[in-house]
Formats: structure tokens, sequence, C-alpha cells
């Protein structure tokens, strides 16, 4: 078994790594815990069975204890990256480091060569290489399956409700206290054309901007706040009542699954919730779709649960914004272009407005097409 502490207990350190740890105890368990905010810091301990003193409110805390495991988790805000990476190398962890790495190139360097100085692993979330698709599609090419890589086109389509979400409410918005968008979200993407061409990047090129959303597309009469009286609080796509107290997007995804019981299941919960909340209370597992709690909902209150609480959050933080009146600035569409030594190309394509998340990917080599 390996043991663990986290510095950042929010969504990605309490619901992706710390929920994984709960389903596999016999091969990680969390010992400790740095958290800024209470209620966030109480939840990953009670769920891992975290003793109080063994708690803390930051990472410099946490570190003041000394060495307690084998592995530190940093999953913090981008720009808060660096400091707690380095002081858990110092300390003699082996380092698993939230995506993306940093956010200037400095660090990133002083973060390499800490960790070669210690002899501790520093290891980048970039989980898509260990995804069953791209894994699949590496092996391909190491065999040599379509030749010699020539070009790869690759698009990551983050969809209109997600963007608006993170990137025009939330807080990947603003490039000055996060990271520019390319770095936050397509630095997956960025890592996959490295590894699959195999060869460092010589010639990068980019562009894109803030199109779309911005106070001059806002509707006529639209209010800067979703539950401010707005007159197209039933029609609008990002309508914050629509995603965060009805989860509408969400289960439109549902209704294009491959599996026939998740088509007819949120196909019932859009067009009768109450039929469904009545069989919830005979078939509790139901009650997920009848009041959703998950992701992105449990990022805009700690009681995601609790419709009261959602309302609150909707109208006093900036989850209930009217997309077109925020103070974001970073682009909503974007594209790279990157030359790899050894002559390989590819493109990169970013964008906010897809109707269904997800990315696509061509390769083209001397033997033949991958997609």
């Amino acid at each position: 078994m390996v043991t663990a502490v986290m510095v950042g207990a929010g969504n990605r350190g309490k619901d992706a790594y710390g929920a994984w740890a709960g389903e596999h105890k016999q091969k990680l368990q969390f010992v400790a815990v740095a958290e800024p905010q209470p209620e966030r810091r109480n939840l990953f301990a009670e769920a891992h069975d975290i003793p109080p003193e063994r708690c803390y409110k930051g990472w410099k805390d946490l570190f003041a204890a000394g060495k307690l495991a084998d592995l530190c988790f940093v999953a913090t805000q981008d720009r808060q990256h660096t400091a707690p990476a380095l002081g858990a190398l110092a300390l003699g962890y082996h380092v698993l480091l939230e995506k993306p790495m940093a956010v200037t190139e400095q660090d990133c360097r002083r973060l390499v060569i800490a960790s070669e100085e210690v002899g501790r692993q520093l290891r980048v979330a970039h989980v898509l290489r260990y995804t069953r698709f791209f894994s699949t599609i590496k092996e391909a090419i190491m065999k040599g399956l379509i030749g010699k890589i020539v070009n790869i086109s690759h698009s990551e389509n983050v969809s209109y409700w997600h963007f608006g979400h993170s990137y025009v409410r939330g807080n990947w918005r603003r490039a000055g206290e996060a990271s520019p968008v390319v770095l936050a979200k397509t630095c997956h993407d960025l890592d996959l054309l490295y590894w699959l061409t195999g060869h460092p990047a010589v010639k990068v090129s980019s562009f894109g901007g803030l199109f779309f959303y911005r106070p001059e597309q806002a509707p006529p009469g639209a209010t800067p706040r979703c539950l401010d009286g707005c007159p197209h609080l039933d029609t609008c796509q990002w309508s914050a009542p629509r995603l965060y107290l009805r989860a509408v997007p969400l289960l439109q995804v549902g209704t294009r699954s491959r599996r026939l019981h998740n088509r007819i299941l949120t196909g019932a919960a859009l067009r009768c919730p109450g039929l469904l909340r009545g069989l919830s209370r005979l078939y509790p597992p139901l009650k997920t779709l009848v009041n959703w709690d998950q992701w992105p909902v449990s990022t805009i209150t700690d009681e995601p649960s609790s419709r009261e609480a959602k309302l609150q959050a909707l109208r006093e933080g900036p989850y209930g914004r009217c997309v077109f009146f925020c103070d974001n600035d970073v682009n909503d569409h974007q594209v790279v272009s990157i030359e790899f030594a050894g002559g390989v190309t590819a493109t990169l394509t970013l964008h906010g407005f897809a109707s269904s998340e997800g990315r696509w990917i061509r390769i083209e080599g001397t033997g033949g097409t991958q997609r």
C-alpha cells in the first residue's frame, strides 16, 4: 500500500484522487490533508479517517510536521503548484502534481531540477496517456501500423456549458489569476501531441481570442445575474438554474448514451421530473437525476444536495452571473500549430462552443491514417 498526503482538497483532490483512494483502500491511503476551507478539509478527513491532528490549514503547516507518507498529491490552483511541490520534494516525498505543471517555464525547470537533485519522482497528471483510447493509438504508432507520422490534426471540443462554468464564471476565467486557457485546458492535448510524435517541438505558433463571452453579445434586456429577473432565463442555454438546479445539459448528454436505460432515464428526467421524483423514493439511485449533486454543482457549494444552498450560491457567488457579464478574459477559441523535430507537423484546435464534450484526432502517416 502507498501512503499519501493531500495538498488541496477541492474538486480534483477530494472528488477525483480522494474518491479513487476510497474505492481502492488496499492500494492508496491518505494519512494527512492540507486545505484552507474547513468544510472541505473536514469532508476529506472524514472520508479517509484522518485524525484531527493530521488536518492542516495549509501546506506549510503540513510540511512542518515532517515527512508523513510516501507520496504527496498537490491539487491546488494553477498558480499555487510550484511552492508546495518544491516543499514536498525537499522533504523527500514523491509528488503527483495536478496539471498544468506550472504557469511559467522558469517554474517548470525549477521543479524538474529539484526532483532530479533529491532523486524523487515528480509526476504531472497528464492522465490521457493512460486512457485506453490514446494508449491504443500510441501502441499502433509504435508498431508502425501507419508508417511514419507526417501530420496530426487534433481538436478539443469543450461543451458550451462546461466552458461557461469553468472559463467564464469559474476559477479559470482570468489568465492572471489562474492560467491561459491553452495551458489550463489543452496542456493535456499538447502533452499528447509530444508523446505521440516522440519528438520535441522546434517551432510553435498560436492565435485566438475572446470572441463570444462578452457584454456586447448579451441578448437585449439580459441582467447581470440570472436570478435578477432576466427575461431569457427559460430559453438561454447558459441559464444558471438550467445547469445547476435542473442539470438540463447533463441530462441531454445522457439521452445520447449508447446504453438504452441511460437514454430512457435521462429522457424521463427531462420530460417528467415529477414522475421521476416519485420513483426515486422507491429507488434511491434515481435521486441523482432528480437533484444533481455531482460536478459541476459540487464546485459551487459544499452542500450540493441542498436546493437552498445552490440557490444561495447562484444569488451570491460567481456561478450565478450571466456569462455575458463576467470578468473573464481567457480566449474562447484558439489554434496552435507545431513543427516537431524530424519534420512532423501538428495542429491543435480549442473552442468552447461544442454541443457535446469530447476530443477527436486524425493522424496521417506514410502508410495510412489513424483516427
